[in-house]
């Protein structure tokens, strides 16, 4: 991670956490059925609230509020309506690619916790990180279970 102190860690979680709540909120409009658009919300829900729940450790090191999400979120979520076209609206195919994209979520946890975060925050981010994995492997079994 390029990111060398807590708040710029803290930052890019928060922007994360804020991708995935909008990557799961646009999936839930491009899906029909009601089942997925429900786990669809309720997971663009526990973003938001991750998001929300670092932000004041964030601030407390010093940073502004992170922004509203990455460039590459944006593209992931239009990339994901594309699909969704050339499929005829397949809500297996966004389902898998919410998941794909929940996997970065995933990944910028896990690192965050190799880094320089400080013992109160660390315990926060191992929690989230271990309700995002229960998310992600949800999303893996509604998967299976749709196929």
């Amino acid at each position: 991670m390029s990111q060398r102190n807590p708040r710029e860690v803290l930052n890019h979680l928060i922007e994360t956490c804020r991708d995935g709540e909008h990557g799961f909120a646009h999936a839930a409009e491009l899906v029909s059925d009601p089942a997925l658009k429900r786990l669809f919300a309720d997971c663009a829900g526990r973003r938001a609230h991750a998001a929300a729940d670092l932000l004041p450790h964030a601030q407390r090191f010093g940073g502004s509020e992170a922004t509203q999400g990455t460039a590459a979120a944006s593209m992931h979520r239009r990339w994901m309506g594309m699909r969704s076209n050339v499929s005829g609206h397949d809500d297996r195919v966004i389902l898998a690619e919410a998941q794909r994209g929940d996997a970065v979520t995933l990944a910028a946890f896990a690192e965050a916790l190799q880094g320089v975060l400080p013992a109160s925050v660390r315990d926060l981010v191992e929690r989230q990180l271990t309700e995002m994995r229960e998310t992600h492997d949800e999303l893996g079994r509604t998967l299976t279970e749709a196929k």
